[in-house]
């Protein structure tokens, strides 16, 4: 062997299996199937883990709700109205604005939250471990490490807020994270989904949550159209040019059919589809996801093992 082909040889086993320029994945799967054994137990070892997760994990349901709009409410205002309106200085309801639309957008309003904490009976069944039935009060959950784990990762900069009873701030949390909306351009409805290990809590929530928004923009249109037929009536008594009061009778029935259809004790904005449906099937965890997650993860760790134990020979 020339010294050339020899300092070559030499400059290969000092870089490694990594090599100095990148990873050389030839050499790390000849390590790995060299160190079989080793990687074999690891990924054994994730398998049981994840198995074992398997059996304790919550299984989580898809808790599923179909709404569309109420097409009666769908009015829309004609040029006259506008000008009218913009002339009187009033906003009239349904001018140029989609009820239903305005509805959808208010599912994650302070307001669905207020309305979802004001059932306490509801609170208490989201938050079980947070309400201590025998003192009737709520109190915070007891736990022996947490106090140690805020207090190593505060020292990161992590910030712990007090622990104060649920309210709307943790309900609104709440509907920010699990709340699913999903609408089809096709149909006109909108899918509502909460994923949650207790499905009927999740139906109730949704279930409280449209049925509050649903009344909240009745009253809100009802009494809207109640101060604007006030208006027009006393215009309609001092008017006399006859364009201008035929404007006022055309505005005047527009929110008398407002406000009929806001008193009929029918839904309003909203039509729910049926009652709230729970998936037959756990949506997580999903067991060959996670079995293959920890094939894949045990095999990494193995042959990163297995490449460190040939590093240190």
């Amino acid at each position: 062997m020339d010294a050339k082909t020899r300092d070559a040889t030499v400059s290969t086993a000092e870089r490694g299996p990594l090599g100095s320029h990148g990873l050389d994945l030839s050499e790390v799967l000849r390590i790995a199937r060299r160190e079989k054994i080793t990687v074999l137990a690891v990924i054994g070892v994730f398998l049981v883990a994840s198995i074992l997760y398997l059996h304790v994990a919550k299984r989580k349901y898809a808790v599923r709700m179909v709404v569309t709009g109420v097409q009666s409410n769908q009015s829309s205002s004609s040029g006259t109205l506008d000008e009218i309106s913009s002339l009187a200085g009033v906003d009239l309801p349904g001018a140029g604005n989609s009820q239903f639309k305005l509805f959808v957008g208010a599912l994650r309003s302070p307001y669905a939250a207020q309305a979802v904490a004001a059932d306490q009976e509801l609170l208490k069944a989201m938050y079980p471990r947070e309400w201590s039935a025998s003192e009737g009060r709520w109190r915070q959950p007891p736990s022996s490490i947490r106090r140690g784990i805020q207090l190593v990762l505060s020292t990161f900069g992590f910030y712990f807020p007090p622990w104060a009873p649920p309210g709307a701030s943790r309900v609104a949390d709440y509907l920010k994270d699990e709340l699913k909306i999903v609408p089809d351009s096709k149909s006109g409805t909108v899918t509502m989904e909460i994923d949650s290990d207790r499905p009927e809590v999740a139906q109730r929530v949704l279930q409280t949550m449209i049925d509050s928004m649903d009344e909240r923009m009745r009253q809100r249109d009802l009494k809207r159209a109640t101060v604007d037929i006030g208006y027009l009536t006393e215009r309609l008594a001092s008017v006399s040019v006859e364009d201008y009061r035929r404007a006022l009778v055309t505005n005047l029935v527009q929110q008398e059919k407002q406000r009929m259809l806001a008193s009929a004790p029918l839904p309003y904005v909203s039509d729910v589809l049926g009652n709230p449906m729970v998936s037959s099937r756990p949506v997580s965890p999903v067991p060959l996801a996670v079995l293959v997650a920890a094939v894949v993860l045990g095999w990494l760790v193995g042959v990163a093992i297995a490449v460190s134990r040939h590093k240190r020979r």
